[in-house]
């Protein structure tokens, strides 16, 4: 699968993503987050994506597997978490 056209690409200082409204992250330092070791940085990257992104745009970074791998890490509002565990068939803790 291609990366997005929108905020990605070449990793000049222009090619940040769009997903990231607060910090300026390119698409090779998201590659890099997301295949790293660091499981708190990489619960912001896919909580990012989850939150910002656009419908494809999340799923050419990440798949559904790796999200439910992470989701109880994943920092989001409970609407969104609700809605997400729902989509991934993820049984949401109670209260």
């Amino acid at each position: 699968m291609s990366p997005p056209s929108s905020g990605s690409g070449n990793d000049s200082p222009s090619e940040f993503l769009y997903f990231f409204p607060e910090e300026d992250v390119t698409r090779a330092e998201l590659l890099s987050i997301l295949d790293g070791s660091d499981e708190e940085r990489r619960a912001w990257a896919i909580s990012h994506l989850l939150r910002y992104a656009q419908w494809d745009d999340i799923w050419t970074y990440v798949s559904e597997d790796q999200v439910r791998e992470i989701f109880a890490a994943l920092d989001l509002p409970e609407n969104l978490r609700v809605a997400w565990a729902r989509k991934l068939k993820i049984e949401a803790p109670a209260g």
